[in-house]
């Protein structure tokens, strides 16, 4: 079943249309087309991230790691799941305005805490480990921490990729995200790699380009997110 409706909202196209012909062939140039036609609004959310996620950022640079992690579970999750809804919002052929951002980060503030602090736990096991005095680490102790780091970048990836985009889109409870978070990512394992291998890519982008397209591209990335959450959960209530 389609999202309901947003009354308060302007429809400047096919409310269900767009979601209507969105599958695996059309995924990337009607994502690419919606960045275009909601340019402007992209980069007010761009700028709700950055925002939001600036004291996370500024709390690393300065060397406080678990700060800036416990900084990223109160504000750049809750901030993640307003900007995946309002986007949402636009994918569905909308308008939207600033107060979709702040309602989407308030109404969803705790679930959204809930899950950034699933994803951060092996986070915080990894960097545990890697900030630990590892001169005499035996061959296995590095294997545990490899795998740890494995494990925190594969529950990232599915709390950030399916779970976070659930509740923000569905307003799925937290327990219902996490199972079905596991579920999409295992079933749809071509999508998974695909959004995780871009999300690489735009983080090379902003490591060897230029440090301020992190003000822009996660923005970008969520409008992915977004596409393919409306994406796969079609596919699956239509699958007998």
């Amino acid at each position: 079943m389609p999202p309901s409706r947003p009354s308060h909202l302007t429809r400047t196209s096919n409310e269900y249309g767009r979601q209507t012909e969105l599958n695996s062939r059309t995924y990337l140039p009607m994502t690419a087309m919606q960045l275009w036609e909601n340019l402007p609004q992209i980069l007010l959310g761009a700028f709700f991230f950055s925002v939001a996620s600036a004291p996370s950022f500024v709390l690393f640079v300065l060397g406080l790691p678990w700060l800036a992690l416990l900084c990223g579970i109160g504000l750049v999750s809750p901030a993640w799941v307003g900007l995946l809804a309002y986007e949402g919002v636009l994918a569905r052929g909308y308008t939207g305005s600033a107060s979709l951002l702040l309602f989407g980060f308030r109404h969803r503030w705790l679930d959204s805490l809930r899950l950034g602090a699933v994803g951060a736990f092996p986070l915080a096991t990894a960097l545990w480990f890697a900030l630990s005095p590892n001169d005499d680490l035996t061959p296995l102790a590095s294997s545990v921490w490899v795998l740890l780091i494995l494990l925190a970048c594969l529950i990232l990836v599915i709390v950030t990729i399916y779970a976070l985009p659930l509740l923000a889109l569905f307003d799925a409870p937290v327990t219902n995200a996490l199972q079905n978070s596991v579920i999409l990512s295992a079933r749809y394992v071509v999508n998974t790699l695909g959004l995780a291998a871009l999300a690489v890519l735009l983080a090379f982008g902003v490591i060897y380009l230029s440090l301020g397209l992190l003000l822009i591209l996660p923005a970008c990335f969520a409008l992915f997110v977004v596409n393919n959450c409306f994406l796969v959960v079609h596919a699956e209530s239509t699958t007998p």
